[in-house]
């Protein structure tokens, strides 16, 4: 294969991954679980999760959303008792986002729910077929070590 082809490759396969695994599996997931909010709601609760808390930029730079849309998530949010807003105590013009216990519980939850569902797709693969996924993922993930938060591998 060529640079040429790898490259598109390298674009295409993780975009369609990644709208697959958002599509297919959260969406589906939550609808089965009958939480009535959308995936960016769970993209919220599951950096919230990696995140002891974040500020509202600071999801609107992550999850590449205007603020008037990321506004009305927590709001929502906020109403089903998932988030609770904070203001900063240095500088009070700052509000910070944290998950509530029941946030936390719910994306617990939903995360056994994704999690079990890979597995019914893993179980289809060889372990020879295993093992190359593993490679190919940490191969991915040297090239994107920021997409961590940190250096990785």
């Amino acid at each position: 294969m060529n640079n040429k082809e790898l490259k598109k490759i390298l674009m295409d396969i993780p975009t369609k991954i990644c709208r697959n695994l958002n599509n297919e599996f959260v969406k589906s997931i939550i609808k089965n679980l009958e939480v009535d909010f959308s995936h960016q709601h769970f993209a919220v609760l599951k950096l919230l999760e990696e995140n002891k808390y974040l500020y509202i930029t600071e999801f609107v730079d992550i999850l590449s959303i205007t603020k008037p849309q990321m506004t009305a998530l927590i709001e929502k949010l906020i109403k089903m008792g998932y988030v609770n807003r904070t203001n900063d105590q240095n500088d009070r013009r700052k509000i910070y986002i944290s998950a509530t216990e029941k946030g936390s519980l719910i994306t617990s939850k939903i995360n056994e729910a994704v999690d079990n569902h890979i597995d019914t797709f893993l179980l289809k693969l060889s372990q020879n077929e295993l093992e190359t996924l593993e490679n190919g993922l940490i191969i991915l993930q040297k090239l994107c070590p920021n997409c961590y938060g940190k250096e990785t591998v």
